[in-house]
């Protein structure tokens, strides 16, 4: 299989960061937020991050 290499490579790298970044701060957010440790589901915010990350996964799947 061929590399990603120069513009197809730099926008895969973008979205592979991207969905790094979302789902990094998901957890994060679900680590540090007591209503998410102590309820065992998510609080609003919780709720925003994992859509986020979610629209990330699928734009990058879409993108391969």
């Amino acid at each position: 299989m061929p590399e990603n290499t120069g513009p197809v490579g730099a926008q895969h790298g973008a979205e592979d960061a991207t969905l790094q970044a979302a789902y990094s701060a998901f957890i994060q957010h679900t680590v540090a937020c007591a209503q998410c440790r102590t309820e065992g589901m998510d609080c609003v915010d919780a709720g925003e991050l994992r859509q986020a990350y979610r629209a990330a996964k699928r734009l990058a799947e879409k993108a391969r």
